[in-house]
């Protein structure tokens, strides 16, 4: 049974939900684009409009280029959760009085939900330069 859950999660989304992901990513990311304030926190809004790209990228893409951007956004969701631990676990509550506040257990809640899968996809993928370890099914490789 694992074996056919492994199968089926390798082969990808199918054409209308990726159709569909990429569009509402793209709409996402021109929205950062467009509400980004005229302060110092414009960075981090066009960085979350670039991670929209990435992931429209990913979407319309097929074979190494789709590895490649997805190894890509693997490795910026890894990077970002280990940072968030690393600095909640230096300067931050262990537990905080809300579930929305920062806190160490919330950045470790984090980085299990994205952090571990992003590093998982860029292991399993390798930017899309090892054959052997591709994640993209047969019918899907260029």
């Amino acid at each position: 049974m694992y074996q056919l859950a492994e199968q089926k999660i390798n082969e990808g989304l199918s054409l209308f939900p990726r159709l569909l992901l990429a569009l509402c990513s793209t709409v996402f990311g021109l929205v950062m684009i467009l509400v980004e304030p005229p302060t110092d926190k414009a960075p981090l809004f066009y960085s979350f409009s670039g991670l929209c790209f990435l992931v429209s990228l990913a979407c319309v893409t097929r074979g190494r280029i789709r590895q490649f951007v997805g190894s890509l956004i693997g490795t910026a969701l890894a990077a970002l959760t280990l940072g968030y631990l690393g600095y909640e676990v230096l300067r931050g509550p262990v537990v905080s009085g809300s579930r929305s506040e920062p806190s160490v257990v919330t950045s470790i809640l984090c980085f299990l939900a994205f952090g571990l899968p992003g590093a998982r996809y860029v292991w399993k993928a390798w930017f899309g330069l090892s054959r052997s370890r591709s994640v993209d099914s047969g019918r899907d490789r260029r």
